[in-house]
């Protein structure tokens, strides 16, 4: 290798490393949500019991705020059974990155606080509350050692909800009480759930499994939640990393083999229909140990998201067995619009790495329906009529079915291409007619024998002058206007309504005469004009001679 090529190689992977990713970027979306400084309502902070609602009520389980007794206290001591619980309601899905937690100082009395905690959250499409785990499959959070200091712990994976609760944690019966916040951001990039199969295993000891996905796994496939190729984290450039460092986002992967060459299909549902520009894929790139970037991506759109109708967006990615880091591929989406949208990735080696998968999109307004599905099952249940029988039913089409639709169709498509056929064939033959009457030679070109020469008159020369016998005069062609093609509409000819007349030969006029004597044969030229000649007759007629 030489030094330009490997400054090219420098220049192509920083290129490959500095790509930015469009979405939520956890560093970024920390800020608090609204409990200290009052954003939350109080009617959004609910409780599962308060050991005095006006003294203690959930309302006061603001950190850092000392309002009448200071802290949220539930009716009930802590124990390992966690019953007691703080709810906060935010309405719409939020990223949340972080929670922070204090105990009730209550101005120097109080002297309850939780050490531990777990947390539960809830969002729509999951349609249930989900126990929070950390990547090394940890519940418990570590709460509080004194009254008045907060401790503020960050949440590796983060939490999709619209809804989070705390319950406090004790190994033993104790009081507790708690002041709480969370941080994070509004989930802006608009994912509800993303629905694909769970990752494969590569040897015995590397698992590329979603871990952190919080949806239903029915051992095979991963449905209605949220995981890692959302969390904004990616994972680091060797995947043995991520199995040797605990705090290292992983990747997640599926080989070729399991899959019968068949791609893999990640399909994303999202919160209203979207107008998409762009997806970005971070993939790893280690084709040393058998993993490459994907050949080609597939991305379909769809309203329902049961039928996906049009022409797919299909990216083809180029080989590249030179630098072994990941790197973001974009694809332009071309603003299609959908609410959900589907990736099928092909195998170009032995496993595909994914660890994160971002779009830019945004809501568009319109009047988006799915009655094309509705209609399909209207159809559906019409062409199901039952006919009773004695003992059974025949399900039998309402409409005809394809086969004679076929029938019919080819016979009329027939029908249509022989008057096609017809109608070309005519105009050819027109066309080629004219084309043949413009070449031929025309009526007054053409010599004719007979009209070349006019009739002498019937007497006899009587200019005295003259030496001329009386012999046939070439006639004068007239000058004509130029013809015109005919109409197409007459251009066939038309058979005469009246015979034509019979053509008359001057030269057969006096030999049809009797006792006629022929002439003697005109000189090849004319003999020149003698002056003061007079004719001589001979046998009593004039005769012209030397």
């Amino acid at each position: 290798m030489n030094v330009a090529t490997g400054i090219v190689f420098v220049f192509v992977r920083s290129l490959i490393v500095t790509v930015s990713v469009e979405g939520v970027e956890p560093s970024q979306c920390i800020a608090p949500l609204g409990m200290e400084n009052g954003l939350i309502k109080d009617t959004d902070i609910t409780a599962s019991s308060s050991f005095d609602h006006g003294n203690v009520g959930p309302h006061h389980g603001r950190i850092r705020n000392e309002i009448n007794g200071g802290a949220w206290c539930p009716s009930t001591q802590a124990t390992p059974e966690t019953k007691e619980w703080i709810e906060i309601d935010l309405h719409t899905v939020h990223m949340i990155t972080a929670t922070e937690t204090q105990g009730r100082f209550g101005n120097g009395q109080g002297v309850e606080f939780a050490e531990s905690y777990m947390l539960e959250y809830y969002r729509p499409r999951l349609n249930k509350w989900i126990r929070y785990r950390t990547k090394t499959n940890g519940e418990l959070l570590k709460g509080n050692i004194n009254t008045y200091l907060e401790f503020k712990t960050m949440l590796d994976p983060p939490i999709w909800a619209s809804k989070i609760r705390f319950l406090p944690y004790s190994s033993h019966k104790r009081t507790v009480c708690m002041r709480v916040e969370v941080y994070g951001c509004k989930w802006s990039d608009g994912i509800v759930s993303y629905s694909m199969p769970q990752g494969d295993r590569k040897g015995n000891s590397w698992e590329f499994y979603d871990f952190t996905y919080d949806g239903h796994w029915d051992g095979e496939k991963l449905k209605y939640g949220l995981g890692q190729l959302t969390d904004g984290q990616k994972a680091p450039d060797d995947f043995k990393l991520s199995f040797h460092q605990e705090d290292t986002q992983g990747w997640v992967g599926w080989r070729n083999d399991t899959r019968d060459n068949k791609p893999v299909e990640v399909t994303f549902e999202f919160d209203k229909i979207r107008e998409f520009t762009a997806v970005h894929i971070y993939t790893n790139n280690q084709f040393t140990k058998e993993v490459q970037v994907f050949s080609t991506a597939k991305i379909f759109f769809s309203v329902g998201g049961k039928r996906y109708k049009g022409e797919p967006i299909t990216y083809d990615s180029f080989e590249d067995r030179i630098i072994e880091s990941p790197r973001n591929v974009s694809v332009k989406l071309h603003h299609r619009v959908g609410r959900f949208v589907k990736l099928q990735l092909y195998f170009a080696s032995r496993w595909i790495l994914i660890s994160e998968i971002t779009f830019e999109s945004s809501p568009v307004s319109g009047n988006f329906t799915e009655e094309e599905e509705q209609l399909d099952n209207t159809i559906q249940e019409k062409k199901k009529v039952t006919v009773k029988g004695d003992n059974n039913k025949n399900v039998i089409s309402a409409v005809n079915n394809q086969q004679g639709i076929g029938q019919y169709l080819g016979i009329i498509v027939g029908v249509f291409t022989v008057l096609v056929l017809f109608m070309v064939a005519i105009v050819v033959y027109v066309l080629v007619q004219q084309r043949r009457y413009k070449s031929s030679p025309r009526p007054s070109q053409i010599p004719d024998k007979a009209a070349l020469y006019r009739t002498p008159s019937l007497g006899h020369l009587t200019t005295t002058s003259s030496d001329y016998a009386d012999y046939a005069v070439p006639l004068q062609r007239s000058q004509q206007p130029p013809r015109t093609p005919p109409d197409p509409l007459h251009f066939f000819p038309k058979p005469p309504l009246i015979p034509p007349p019979s053509e008359q030969y001057y030269a057969a006029t006096d030999v049809c005469k009797p006792q006629f004597t022929p002439p003697p044969p005109p000189l090849s030229t004319p003999p020149p004009v003698r002056l003061q000649r007079q004719p001589r007759y001979v046998s009593g007629k004039p005769y012209i001679g030397p």
